[in-house]
């Protein structure tokens, strides 16, 4: 296959995005992975245990295997890749599905991305205060999972970029159902955290942070950053995929509440996808940054992110270099 042949079916692929995106979501919905990484099944006994019609079982297995998801053994039954085993089960340590089920409450506004890239207007008047408003208590679950599946695989990466073994108090705001928290104060034996975030993800925060062994390390303190103060005592605050959500003016709020709730002397982190600045990529910093223009926020590049922290007050900005998820901007409030 020459380039332009492969260049055209990368272009078929993305075009055909918004369907691959909801078979992956609907396998995710019914628990195909987590019924065959307990056993292999044939495409009978496929259709026989999740009630699929033979039409359509050849055309769902197959965009699964070419996908790398699923693989044939040899007697001709259907079992999970490496791939999927890592990432798609949902009692793995790694499952990212939940990020594939967070945009099931997307698809209303995701027809309307043309509108809001014509006009530069959020998909609702609201934008992302109110982006909840239509979802179920079942999607906002979802939406609840999959934050989760970003933050553990964030957290670890982060771990790595920065060195939180020098602090001791963190507050993770907007924090969610913990990934975040969990991953570093994992990683940091001596690391206790917050998580400071509304009351519908306290009850799964506090099931991720039990089941991580963590209950004596990491609590939860309810609150909006819109609307509370933060609470006080932390010597690091980390905003993960916070500022992305917002306008800029909604984003000098929530700084300026991370300002005056951190301990003099106390860093803050910023990790969120951000733009190369000749607006070059990455690619999943741009792909995430369409969502955000749906939604009234923005990727924005990592100088921008170290302007912001210092109209906030804060000072001695470090940026990370640009990674191909999160980047990271860092910076301190003086004594």
């Amino acid at each position: 296959m020459d380039d332009l042949t492969a260049a055209r079916f990368r272009i078929y692929a993305l075009q055909d995005g918004a369907v691959r995106a909801q078979a992956l979501a609907f396998a995710l919905t019914i628990g195909l992975f987590d019924r065959l990484e307990r056993e292999a099944l044939s495409r009978e006994a496929i259709g026989e245990a999740f009630g699929l019609a033979p039409r359509v079982l050849p055309a769902l297995l197959s965009f699964l295997a070419s996908n790398g998801l699923i693989e044939r053994t040899a007697d001709g039954r259907f079992a999970n890749t490496p791939a999927s085993s890592a990432f798609l089960v949902r009692s793995s340590a790694r499952y990212a599905g939940g990020r594939g089920l967070l945009f099931q409450g997307f698809y209303e506004a995701i027809a309307h991305l043309p509108e809001s890239l014509a006009s530069g207007r959020p998909w609702t008047p609201e934008g992302q205060h109110d982006m909840f408003s239509g979802f179920s208590p079942e999607q906002q679950r979802w939406f609840a999972e999959g934050m989760y599946a970003n933050a553990v695989h964030g957290g670890r990466s982060l771990a790595e970029v920065v060195d939180f073994s020098q602090f001791q108090r963190l507050l993770d705001v907007g924090g969610n159902s913990g990934g975040y928290a969990i991953a570093l104060a994992r990683a940091n034996p001596r690391l206790r955290a917050t998580i400071f975030d509304l009351e519908p993800v306290r009850e799964l925060a506090m099931e991720r942070v039990a089941a991580a062994g963590l209950t004596d390390r990491i609590n939860f303190a309810v609150g909006s950053f819109f609307e509370s103060e933060l609470p006080r005592g932390h010597d690091v605050v980390l905003l993960s995929s916070i500022l992305h959500d917002w306008d800029d003016d909604d984003c000098m709020a929530i700084l300026g509440r991370c300002y005056r709730g951190i301990e003099p002397g106390g860093t803050i982190v910023v990790a969120e996808p951000m733009l190369a600045e000749e607006a070059t990529g990455p690619d999943h910093p741009a792909a995430s940054g369409l969502t955000m223009v749906l939604l009234g926020g923005e990727n924005r590049t990592r100088t921008r992110i170290a302007e912001m922290l210092g109209h906030a007050g804060f000072t001695r900005p470090w940026v990370s270099e640009l990674l191909p998820q999160n980047s990271v901007v860092s910076a301190v409030r003086p004594w």
